[in-house]
């Protein structure tokens, strides 16, 4: 299989901040110019990103549903300008009773705002809007931002055009998040055919004397108890029921 990477800048969010306007009760604004986003890209980073579902979408919202992957190892820029990744690291994982922390992390909550951060690449500047992050993403505390003009009609893609009301955020961050995952695009398995998808009723049923461990602050708050109780009545559902019941 080729090996496709992508042209994908990283940034600093602490080197951002030093272009933050505005103040903490109006919100701060980013409007960089190309200097300034050039100064902010991390230096020690490659700025590629291996394929997956997430640039692969991307692509066909810039060149059309018929658009293929190389066949031959390639490095692909088209998306140097259209999504970036930015790193949120020491940032929020700092005390914010301390006041330096405080206005980093308000400048830093001030760019997930609708407004977005302006960014110049070198075509122009442009509006660029928090979107996803993978499992690892999350953990080195990244984040993609992706061009304005491409934020709806990538993210209608990836939620396959479907409204959600109500539901777990937590589960949706992490479905969403699969799409930033490294992998390899398999065509021609033609999903849509008649009887390739069964879609199987997820039903709730009670398992019963289930013991069950909670967390409370006995004696101290820092150093919590651990403590048993049961038997008691667990609610789960069908595809559920795989996960561990202590």
């Amino acid at each position: 299989m080729p090996q496709v990477r992508y042209k994908i800048y990283s940034l600093s969010a602490s080197a951002l901040m030093a272009y933050a306007q505005g103040g903490a009760e109006s919100g701060y604004a980013f409007t960089l110019n190309a200097i300034a986003t050039e100064k902010c890209k991390v230096l020690s980073s490659l700025h590629e990103q291996q394929d997956c579902a997430l640039l692969f979408q991307t692509m066909c919202v810039l060149r059309g549903d018929n658009y293929q992957l190389p066949m031959e190892d390639t490095l692909i820029s088209d998306l140097s300008d259209v999504i970036c990744y930015v790193d949120f690291s020491n940032i929020f994982d700092r005390n914010a009773a301390q006041n330096r922390h405080a206005v980093r992390q308000k400048k830093a909550e001030s760019m997930f705002r609708p407004e977005g951060i302006v960014l110049d690449f070198g075509a122009g500047p442009c509006r660029y809007l928090a979107f996803e992050r993978s499992n690892s993403m999350s953990r080195k505390a990244q984040i993609s931002f992706v061009r304005e003009d491409i934020y709806e009609p990538l993210r209608r893609r990836i939620m396959l055009d479907m409204k959600i009301g109500s539901c777990q955020l937590s589960k949706l961050y992490a479905y969403n998040g699969l799409m930033l995952s490294g992998g390899t695009r398999l065509d021609g398995i033609e999903i849509d055919r008649p009887h390739r998808v069964i879609v199987i009723d997820n039903e709730e049923s009670s398992v019963w004397n289930v013991p069950v461990i909670t967390v409370i602050d006995k004696f101290m708050p820092l150093f919590p108890a651990f403590w048993r109780q049961g038997p008691s009545q667990e609610k789960t559902r069908t595809f559920d029921q795989f996960k561990t019941l202590l």
